[in-house]
């Protein structure tokens, strides 16, 4: 009786409340924002801190109800930040406009458009799946072997190419075996397992394989420390190596197969551009490629900045003809504008003063190595149920303001740990893709999402402590 009276409570609510679901989330997020920062001006704190603080509470809101897309959060954040920061009448405007409106067009957002061009490339010309088969005839036909080549294979793509779209093209070159496969034999779970967590891990393998490393790196240089794309480069491949190489040891043992051999299925398709998908365009964006990353390890022996560099393969692959004007919406826009968001919420932290606040307010451990523990695992946990790129951008400009002698450390500790979310289908967008094609349960994701979630922020803060 009494279930049937709190549905029916709860269906009079959803037929008489006048507003719908997101509205009300997003009417919810304001008023606790303003609450907080109305509490916090009764401390006598200065207006600016007390605006940056609504604005800080309101992004993170927004960001975990996901009542306005992410990438709407941050136009909001940039907008505040220009028309409200220093004074709530529209006629002021923030005195640092340009600053704030600037991270739309930072040294970040280029490298990142850079990698996207590459990407794309890659898929247009079809040598991510060329070089990916290539790669796995290498590793031989047995079970173990070949789950191994796959993960290797798609962290390493994923280092410069999206985890989504290297996710998709692995599975289309493993669904042969899979369809051959007895239903009930776990190789089959290992095996789109171990694609999409390689592709979530692969991430940290560069500056360019996931949207927190940009933002992370972004708060460190504009901290004003000494750390590029390079530096990224040794400090995460490794890694990312590492941490695909001990998922493989638990795939194995926990989905053990009696299978003894298997055969990679070497079709070709002529893909959704048989006109560009040709020798020679193939071998230009190979040429791009190792041009471009080539400059970006060794820019600081060529003085060229990286996000010059970035210019090439834009510039190289449209009119080389392998990259269209139309192929430019398929560019992830909402990503690059999630980044400037992220990047704009640290000045504003910064600037205003809130940093200093928060470290009075919040109770700060003494211990560095703990309070970056602490933010790790949280950053891993937030990410299993909300963006990992908005969780990045609320944990990292506030892990450098509780902070600020350690920016380079925290922000790698928390950027990292945000390739680290997979105990759901929709933690990340390698899950969804595996989780799509009705091999795998809800279930299935929990005993490898469970152990990169408790080992993956040890491993890198552990990483940090000994290398940093």
């Amino acid at each position: 009786m009494a279930d049937s009276r709190f549905y029916a409570i709860r269906l009079f609510i959803r037929k008489k409340w006048p507003l719908g679901y997101n509205l009300t989330l997003f009417l919810a997020v304001i008023a606790l924002a303003w609450l907080l920062s109305y509490l916090a001006k009764g401390e006598g704190i200065a207006d600016q801190t007390a605006n940056a603080l609504f604005l800080l509470v309101l992004a993170a809101g927004l960001w975990i109800s996901e009542a306005i897309p992410p990438f709407a959060v941050s136009i909001l954040v940039i907008g505040f930040a220009i028309y409200f920061l220093d004074d709530s009448h529209w006629s002021v405007i923030s005195d640092d406009w340009e600053k704030y409106l600037g991270t739309w067009s930072s040294p970040v957002i280029w490298i990142l458009l850079g990698g996207f061009f590459l990407a794309m490339g890659a898929q247009i010309t079809q040598f991510d799946k060329k070089f990916s088969r290539l790669i796995l005839t290498k590793f031989g036909t047995t079970p173990n072997r070949l789950l191994l080549g796959c993960m290797l294979t798609t962290g390493l793509l994923s280092m410069f190419m999206s985890n989504t779209a290297t996710t998709s093209m692995m599975i289309a070159i493993v669904i042969p075996i899979i369809k051959k496969l007895d239903q009930d034999d776990p190789f089959l779970k290992s095996m789109l397992l171990g694609v999409a967590i390689a592709a979530t891990i692969g991430g940290m393998g560069t500056v360019i394989g996931s949207p927190p490393n940009a933002i992370a790196l972004g708060i460190i240089q504009n901290a004003g420390v000494e750390f590029d794309f390079f530096s990224w480069m040794m400090f995460g491949m490794p890694l990312a190596l590492f941490l695909i190489f001990l998922s493989w040891l638990f795939l194995i043992r926990f989905y053990k197969t009696e299978i003894k051999s298997l055969t990679l299925n070497q079709e070709d398709e002529a893909g959704p551009y048989p006109n560009r998908n040709t020798f020679r365009n193939r071998l230009l964006v190979v040429i791009t490629f190792i041009v471009t990353i080539g400059l970006w390890i060794t820019s600081s022996w060529h003085n060229i900045p990286v996000a010059v560099v970035s210019f090439i393969p834009v510039l190289t692959l449209t009119v080389g003809g392998v990259v269209y004007g139309e192929d430019m919406r398929l560019l992830p826009w909402d990503t690059l504008i999630l980044v400037a968001g992220g990047l704009t919420l640290g000045l504003v932290i910064t600037d205003s003063n809130l940093d200093q606040y928060l470290v009075t307010k919040i109770p700060v451990f003494h211990n560095v190595v703990v309070l970056a523990a602490v933010l790790g695992f949280l950053t891993s946990l937030l990410s299993n149920i909300m963006s990992n790129t908005a969780a990045a951008s609320i944990l990292i400009p506030l892990g450098a303001s509780l902070l600020p002698d350690y920016v380079l450390e925290i922000s790698l500790v928390i950027g990292l740990s945000a390739s680290t979310a997979m105990f759901l289908p929709i933690s990340t967008p390698p899950n969804a893709i595996a989780f799509s094609y009705g091999y795998l349960r809800q279930a299935d994701f929990r005993p490898i999402g469970i152990t990169q979630a408790l080992i993956g922020p040890a491993i890198i803060l552990l990483a940090v402590i000994l290398l940093i």
